[in-house]
This record gives C-alpha cells, structure tokens and sequence, in this order.
C-alpha cells in the first residue's frame, strides 16, 4: 500500500476530440498502479466529438464514499466553453490548469492557483494536436505530484498500447508530459 495518504478530486472540462477522457483515464489508471482507491468518471453528450465532455477522477488513500466531485481539487479548462461551466467548480485554495491557446482570459479566482499553459501551442511544436491533454496532466502534476511521474510515463504506455497507439505516439505523449511538467513548474503564478 501507499506511503503517503490522499484524498484528491479533479475535474477535467473541454470538448469532445480534445483527449479530456484519456486524460482522466491516464491519471487513473497511474493512481491505481500506486494502490490508491480510484474513481474515474467519464461524462460526455451523445455527439461526443465537438461537444462538451468533462471527466473526473477521484484519488484517495481511503475508501470513497461518493463518485461526485462538487467542488474539485484541482480544475483542468481545456476551452472556453468549460470555464463558463465549471470555473467555480474549484475548491478555494485548490488549482486551476489553464489551457491559455484556447482560453486567453484571466479567470478572475482569486482564492485558487492558476497556471496558464498554452497547451494545443505546446502540442502543435511538438508535432501533434492531439497530445494538448498530456501537456496539461503535466503542468497539473508539476504542482499536485498525486502520482509519480514514472506511473504517468507507464500509463501512457499501457494505455497506448492497449489502444493500439504507435510507439511514436506513446513517446511523443510522454515528451508531452516532462514539457508540460517542465512548464507547469515555470508558469506557476497566481491569477
């Protein structure tokens, strides 16, 4: 069993094609790979690609009582559309992780950490859009290391493989993760 006790909500709020479901998938699945109770709660309209999606993951030393996260410990916005419905879903000191090339307003949270990555930026330089989701579980961890880095690195490719993802893809998801950790430490200011 783990060493260290936790109890941590996240929310993850954007559209569907953004990776917002792999994204809670991944930080599940190194939650449990730690022995860690997990939830990991999916929720998404029936036009899925386009629409609105949010997912949640529950992280605890102990056993969880609910699969409901009212007010999260840390909020993840991958576009614009979920900051108008999630941004006061933040637990007052908690974090907020900012996807900036999509959202390029100032939240206005003054009680919770905000760190603004330019992620779909970031994904884009380094060779696909589809890994602005790895970056942004990246910055989240570089400041809420709920999990270690190696079992993200190893979900990633656990998952990946499952899923069928060339190598290429699960390496590139993990250069992702170390930049968007690297930034996330960077970035780190309040808003």
């Amino acid at each position: 069993m783990t060493e260290h006790r936790i109890n941590h909500g996240v929310l993850i709020a954007g559209f569907g094609g953004q990776g917002v479901v792999l994204a809670g998938k991944l930080l599940a699945t190194a939650a449990m790979s730690e022995e860690f109770q997990v939830v990991w709660a999916p929720s998404y309209g029936p036009e899925m690609r386009g629409g609105p999606v949010h997912c949640t993951v529950i992280i605890s030393s102990d056993r969880i009582g609910s699969p409901e996260v009212s007010l999260a410990d840390t909020l993840m916005l991958m576009d614009r559309t979920s900051v108008t419905r999630f941004a006061g879903r933040a637990r007052p000191g908690g974090l907020v992780v900012v996807n900036s090339s999509l959202i390029p307003d100032s939240l206005g949270q003054d009680d919770c950490q905000a760190i603004r990555i330019a992620a779909n930026d970031i994904a884009e330089e380094l060779g696909d859009q589809r890994i602005a989701n790895v970056v942004m579980l990246g910055a989240f961890l570089s400041q809420r290391p709920v999990v270690a880095a190696a079992n993200l690195e190893e979900a990633i490719r656990t998952v990946g493989q499952e899923a069928g993802s060339k190598p290429a893809l699960i390496e590139l998801n993990i250069r992702a993760l170390g930049r968007g950790m690297e930034l996330g430490r960077e970035n780190s200011l309040s808003s």
